[in-house]
């Protein structure tokens, strides 16, 4: 055994792993990489072991477990760490998630800093930081959300009256605007936010103490460490906190599904403006920045941004995928694919934040796509006839096909139909005509004239869009004011730890 191990310096690796007590030999290679992840991501995490350590030490003295020297010791040696610089030197033990105790035996000998870990395991060490790590990220999700939000907000509300083809399975379907199209993105981004308070909520209960599936016998005080780290509760079943089957060590999956959910709205949007922005539809145009072209043909503005995005969410997706077989076979790998599908996610809503910001919109091609392409205002002719003449609606539909049919096949657009093209479909399918008028006609073929009548709550007249753009206003600033309070009972949480350390080391 190695001499130093007892009540002396530690050599670099966990301190319960090193060879000589249970195992004689040194952990393999691929032990040692799978125990300590990505070297990236435990430079993120050690902050968060960081303080899981300190509160931890709190608890033990203030139940009168550590005698208050050894509390003391090992809490002025964490300062020290700290002046010293927390994840350079958590690092160097190359320890992981145990570097505050690889460390503290190393200065201070096993006899104090040996004393570190009681009343704890890896199991909810792990399950601690990663909650402080997913809640730090939510609450950047929940910021890029509101932004991404306000902008569609402000896109909306200088768009009341721009006019454009709305498309279901890729085909013109109905005349809308662009206002109403933006605050129906706004609207997905809206359940985003509820969904992220929600996971939120979940996430911030702490497993602290509940070790690696039943807890101590020592005088663990649960709910004090979790008011220290920020938490807003304990996880009232010790073997949930750590095993629980829809959130194995620290791990919910709901960590992956709701922002893979916000991932799948923002890859929405961009796929609308990646097909808008083809030479083909030409109705958007992203700033220069977004975009790159080519090596060989200089006319080229292809949207890249746009396709990184529609590339992320598929990565976003695999992640999620991947976790839930890992989760099915309880695979050391667990947390491996969160952080980088974090990243994705909240870089993805930044950069579309940006887009938005700097889009150009070619009002006239969409008005004029929505006036002459496709027979968009055909449901407009088939309510006007069953408004005017009384007819059931299928039979107006079938009328109002009809018209279509013999429009395309002699080349017409909707522009060029007349009251008595329209009685000739009517003689075709029910042998009489149906004597519509020009003016009726004319009203129903005038795409602002078609989104002016759908004054039902929720639709693309004006006036509601107006209604619901107050409505968003409102929504985002209560979000933004939710978003400050987690924000500051966080910060509240760090200065309650900081001032129990005080009183501990005098």
């Amino acid at each position: 055994m190695n001499k130093d191990s007892i009540y002396g310096k530690v050599a670099k690796g966990e301190p319960y792993r090193k060879a000589g007590a249970r195992l004689t030999e040194d952990a393999e290679d691929v032990q040692k990489r799978t125990k300590l992840g990505d070297p990236e991501q435990q430079m993120r995490e050690y902050a968060f072991y960081h303080r899981f350590d300190k509160a931890h030490l709190v608890m033990l003295a203030e139940q009168g477990f550590h005698k208050r020297e050894d509390a003391a010791r090992m809490l002025r040696a964490l300062r020290r760490m700290e002046e010293a610089g927390i994840e350079k030197t958590r690092a160097e033990t190359e320890a992981g998630e145990h570097s505050g105790e690889a460390w503290l035996i190393t200065e201070l000998g096993e006899d104090v800093g040996g004393r570190i870990h009681a009343g704890r395991s890896s199991g909810d060490f792990m399950a601690v930081t990663s909650r402080i790590f997913i809640r730090e990220f939510i609450l950047k999700l929940m910021g890029a959300s509101i932004a991404l939000r306000k902008q569609l907000v402000q896109l909306a509300s200088e768009n009341v009256d721009t006019v454009m083809p709305a498309s279901t399975w890729s085909q013109h379907a109905q005349p809308t605007t662009f206002a109403h199209y933006a605050m129906s993105w706004e609207l997905s981004l809206e359940n985003d936010f509820s969904r992220l308070k929600q996971l939120y909520e979940r996430v911030n209960m702490s497993p602290a103490g509940a070790a690696i599936m039943t807890g101590s016998r020592y005088p663990i005080k649960r709910e004090r460490t979790a008011e220290l780290l920020g938490f807003d509760g304990v996880i009232t079943n010790t073997r949930y906190a750590v095993l629980g089957f829809d959130g194995w060590l620290g791990v919910p999956a709901e960590a992956y599904t709701v922002p893979a959910l916000l991932m799948m709205n923002v890859s929405g949007i961009a796929s609308e403006l990646y097909l808008w922005s083809n030479t083909e539809f030409s109705y958007v145009e992203l700033a220069d920045r977004y975009c790159g072209t080519s090596s060989i043909m200089p006319q080229k503005k292809n949207p890249y941004t746009l396709m990184w995005i529609r590339g992320a969410a598929a990565r976003t997706y695999g992640r999620l995928a991947s976790y839930l077989y890992e989760m099915h076979d309880a695979c050391m790998g667990y947390t491996r694919q969160l952080a980088p599908a974090l990243d994705d996610v909240l870089e993805a809503t930044q950069i579309m934040t940006g887009v938005l910001a700097t889009l150009s919109l070619n009002k006239e091609r969409m008005l004029a796509n929505a006036t002459n392409l496709n027979w968009i205002c055909a449901t407009d002719i088939a309510d006007a006839i069953v408004l005017d003449k009384g007819l059931p609606f299928r039979t107006a539909h079938q009328i109002v096909a009809i018209l279509v049919r013999l429009g395309i096949a002699r080349g017409l657009t909707q522009a060029d139909v007349t009251s008595a093209l329209v009685d000739e479909a009517a003689v075709e399918y029910m042998g009489k005509p149906l004597g519509l008028s020009e003016e009726s006609l004319r009203q129903a073929l005038t795409p602002i004239e078609c989104i002016k009548a759908r004054t039902l709550t929720g639709g693309p007249a004006p006036e509601r869009v107006e209604e619901d753009i107050a409505r968003a206003r409102k929504q985002y600033t209560a979000d933004e004011s939710t978003l400050a309070g987690l924000g500051q009972r966080l910060a509240a949480s760090e200065s309650t730890l900081e001032q129990a350390i005080d009183r501990i080391i005098g």
